[in-house]
């Protein structure tokens, strides 16, 4: 079975991060603004927040990221965050 881009699976995922998300930023952020190609950065996410969010994707979806998974290019969207999550998932 193939995951694309609007698989079950993948809108699942992408509306957990985005709860996730909101849910670190508090109310600096307004759902509506984050979509597939918002930039987490301009949104607000810096080193704390970040963590935190790793620390919640960790637990929620129940795996253990390595280090070198990790880059600042997960963050440059919202895709490539639920993109890195899905694919996570997928090998579990």
């Amino acid at each position: 079975m193939t995951s694309d881009a609007t698989s079950p699976e993948r809108n699942d995922i992408a509306a957990t991060l985005k709860a996730c998300l909101l849910s670190i930023l508090g109310s600096t952020v307004q759902a509506d603004l984050v979509q597939d190609d918002t930039n987490l950065f301009d949104i607000g996410i810096d080193s704390m927040n970040m963590t935190e969010l790793l620390l919640g994707i960790e637990k929620h979806f129940n795996f253990t990221l390595a280090p070198e998974d990790l880059s600042s290019d997960l963050f440059l969207s919202f895709a490539n965050l639920t993109a890195f999550v899905q694919s996570h998932v997928c090998r579990t």
